[in-house]
């Protein structure tokens, strides 16, 4: 099995819970797997978008790595559009891999919100789940992470922190001399996940979207929430990828090109 492989695959079995199906090699199996195989060059983006395959076929790219498994392979999606056909077809001409982390890589132990968690200097204390009614009983989702600080900070400073390392253009609620020391990171958070937050006791909220409704929730109960935009979410989590592979490739580590996304879709 190429190196490249192992790496994501041991990275993979690192993961604590369900991991979606949707997962691992997407395309090029039969060659990722066979031990003459090389991966020269490989390109880590969140989502298998035009620009990454156009950048892949440009860039002689071997192995394409994303958080997101592609559209035409999650189940809720039966047709495949014209456009993703077409991403097929290049793909499968200049014989380009790809392999997916799965979307619940973000929220699983040593997965991308624990990264975040570790370069805010907050360590990891807990998993979020959320109760919510199905049309037959009651389920549980992971929605996102915890983590607290040893020593508090203002929510000015947690702000600059962000500014950093994600992005320099937030949006939030808060005052700034509010103390911080125990925050959670979600994805995505809607009105009736908002409305049981406050039983967590959290100083802030870091969050990639959430409804009007969650805002006004948020508001009301006058917690601090940064918006960071899914995609900054996203574009901040490559950098783990890169490290992880750097640290779990001993030898012929391949050259690592990063593409962030300038938007959420099929760009």
């Amino acid at each position: 099995m190429n190196e490249v492989i192992q790496a994501l695959e041991k990275i993979r079995k690192e993961f604590k819970g369900k991991i979606g199906e949707d997962a691992g090699i997407i395309i090029g199996e039969e060659r990722l797997l066979t031990s003459k195989a090389k991966v020269k060059k490989c390109l880590v983006s969140a989502r298998l978008t035009r620009k990454a395959v156009a950048t892949a076929a440009k860039d002689d790219v071997q192995l394409i790595i994303t958080v997101f498994p592609p559209i035409f392979v999650q189940s809720k999606h039966r047709k495949i559009s014209k456009e993703n056909l077409e991403l097929l077809k290049i793909l499968l001409e200049k014989n380009i891999g790809v392999y997916s982390l799965g979307e619940d890589w973000l929220i699983t132990e040593k997965g991308g919100f624990d990264y975040l968690l570790n370069l805010l200097d907050f360590e990891y204390t807990s998993l979020l789940e959320a109760e919510y009614q199905t049309k037959h009983k009651k389920a549980k989702k992971q929605t996102g992470r915890m983590g607290e600080r040893k020593k508090k900070i203002s929510y000015k400073e947690l702000l600059e922190l962000l500014k950093q390392h994600i992005s320099d253009d937030l949006r939030y609620l808060g005052y700034s001399q509010t103390k911080v020391q125990k925050i959670a990171f979600f994805y995505e958070i809607r009105n009736e996940l908002m409305e049981n937050v406050h039983e967590l006791n959290l100083d802030a909220i870091l969050i990639g979207d959430t409804s009007y409704e969650g805002l006004l929730t948020a508001q009301l109960q006058k917690l601090p929430l940064v918006i960071l935009e899914k995609r900054n979410l996203e574009n901040a989590v490559l950098a783990c990828i890169r490290r992880r592979l750097m640290e779990e490739v001993a030898v012929d580590l391949p050259e690592i090109v990063t593409l962030k996304q300038d938007q959420i879709g099929s760009q």
